[in-house]
């Protein structure tokens, strides 16, 4: 960072909450009180992790959209600043009931069930919309064909970065005199 252009070295990043691990987290916990024991949620696009056995649901991020301009606040050392964001979540759900448990999910994602259920959130989280599932074709590692359905679901998140901030909590005030007559004469 260059110092005279107002960032000091001890001044830290800006910090985002909440971090899509916490977004994964809420939505898994509201699938796994929704389905069925013993239906799997991970998070998708993993690099070197085996499906796991059906049934399975994974959860990906897709889309953010701003919603709206940002408000802000200050606390003594930070600017806390607040962005209202529509998220994107693609569900995978693969096994012999997946089209079951997609018509559940869309049922309930914009009931006031699922609402109640993001309110004790520590962040901003709520349903939105959803998507119309789709069905495509996938085969597994063995080669068959296996249930697979996908649905977009859509929720607004409030996203709050706090920016550390430099204030002035005092100021000193030196009064010089100065030989000087008002208004000056000409």
């Amino acid at each position: 960072m260059v110092e005279g252009a107002g960032n000091t070295p001890e001044q830290p990043g800006c910090v985002a909450t909440p971090t899509d691990a916490q977004i994964y987290s809420a939505v898994r916990n509201w699938l796994l009180a929704l389905l069925p024991a013993g239906v799997q949620v991970v998070q998708g696009q993993q690099n070197r992790v085996a499906s796991p056995p059906v049934p399975f649901v994974t959860l990906t991020i897709t889309r953010r959209t701003r919603l709206a301009t940002n408000s802000w606040s200050y606390t003594p050392t930070t600017r806390e600043v607040c962005e209202p964001v529509e998220l994107g979540l693609q569900l995978g759900l693969f096994g012999p009931q997946a089209g079951g448990y997609v018509q559940a999910i869309t049922a309930l994602w914009r009931d006031p069930q699922a609402v109640a259920f993001f309110a004790p959130l520590p962040f901003q989280l709520v349903p939105l919309d959803v998507g119309p599932p789709c069905q495509s074709e996938f085969r597994d590692g063995e080669h068959q064909y296996e249930q697979n359905w996908s649905v977009d679901l859509h929720m607004q998140v409030t996203f709050r970065l706090s920016i550390a901030q430099d204030f002035a909590t005092t100021l000193s005030v030196t009064a010089l005199s100065a030989d000087v007559t008002a208004p000056p004469e000409e």
